[in-house]
C-alpha cells in the first residue's frame, strides 16, 4: 500500500543521510592510536594535536611513558584508563604520538567514520 512505501521511502533516505562515509585505505597503527585519542577525549585536556592544553604536552612520549600514565593516571587529575584499554590500544596511542610532526600523521577529527581520510 501506499503508506508503506512511504515508510520504506522516508526510512531508507534517512539511513542514506546518517550513512558514515568512508576513504582511503585502512589505518595504520598511528591512524588507530589518532582514533583512540579522540575516542577517549584525550584532546579535552592534551589538546587535539597532543601539544598540551589542561594537560602536558605529550607529543613523542614513549610507550612505556604512555603505559603508566593511561593505565595508572597521573597525580593531578589524569584518572586511569585501564578499564578502557589494551595493550594493544597503548601501542596505537605510542604509535600516534610518535608520528605527529611527521609525514606519517594521521590528523582527522571523526573517531567514528572507518576509514578517515588522513
Amino acid at each position: 500500500d501506499w503508506s508503506s512505501d512511504v515508510c520504506s521511502s522516508d526510512l531508507a533516505q534517512k539511513q542514506a543521510a546518517t550513512a558514515v562515509h568512508t576513504t582511503g585505505a585502512p589505518l595504520s597503527r598511528a591512524g588507530e592510536g589518532r582514533r583512540l585519542f579522540l575516542k577517549l577525549n584525550c584532546y579535552s585536556c592534551h589538546g587535539m594535536f597532543a601539544t598540551g592544553g589542561m594537560g602536558p604536552n605529550i607529543v613523542h612520549a614513549d610507550e612505556l611513558e604512555v603505559r603508566n600514565a593511561v593505565l595508572n593516571g597521573r597525580e593531578g587529575g589524569m584518572r586511569s584508563f585501564a578499564d578502557y584499554v589494551t595493550d594493544k590500544d597503548i601501542k596505537r596511542l605510542s604509535a600516534y604520538l610518535r608520528s605527529i610532526g611527521t609525514d606519517k600523521e594521521p590528523t582527522f577529527k571523526d573517531w567514528w567514520i572507518d576509514i578517515p581520510p588522513k
